[in-house]
């Protein structure tokens, strides 16, 4: 009878060893997909505050984006976020885009991103990684566009269009407006 009991309560015993050694890091990619993250840095001050106003214009004018805002530690770190494919949005200072896209200053001898221009704010840029598909990038324009009163120092759509890393996606909506 005993022998029979143990046997019984056998698996309750490594149950819970299981559920604890069950990692969380896959509700993290479930995350990043159903949400679209602006990714900016302590290393760039201004990003952080600002994120939370576009993501803000991003949600009122796409609810269906569910757009939050997400802060690297440091540069090097978002870099390694947008280089990896983890994240695919950022709001960065141009000269740390930059730096980014060209593999200079901080980044030199380490690969390029890839990164074209969503919408520009005073010293602020709005990017994503290139090959992230124009009509998604076109319906997150649109949302930045008919919230545009609500971002502080925000370029008129006509000067965006001169910047010369524009993704198609955005110029394609910029133009329709």
């Amino acid at each position: 009878m005993l022998r029979r009991n143990f046997l019984i309560a056998l698996p309750a015993f490594f149950v819970p060893a299981v559920v604890q050694a069950h990692s969380p890091w896959g509700q993290y990619v479930v995350y990043r997909q159903k949400h679209l993250l602006v990714l900016s840095t302590r290393d760039d001050a201004a990003s952080y505050p600002y994120s939370k106003r576009l993501v803000e214009a991003i949600n009122k004018g796409a609810p269906e984006a569910s757009a939050r805002p997400a802060r690297a530690i440091n540069l090097h770190r978002a870099y390694n976020l947008l280089r990896s494919d983890q994240f695919q949005f950022a709001l960065l200072s141009p000269g740390n885009v930059e730096a980014m896209r060209s593999a200079a200053g901080p980044f030199n001898g380490r690969p390029a991103v890839d990164l074209k221009t969503i919408y520009k704010f005073d010293d602020l840029e709005f990017v994503v990684r290139a090959d992230f598909p124009n009509n998604l990038i076109s319906i997150v324009t649109d949302a930045v566009l008919s919230n545009i009163a609500t971002l502080p120092g925000a370029l008129q759509p006509e000067d965006v269009l001169q910047l010369p890393n524009l993704h198609a996606g955005a110029r394609e909506a910029i133009e329709r407006q």
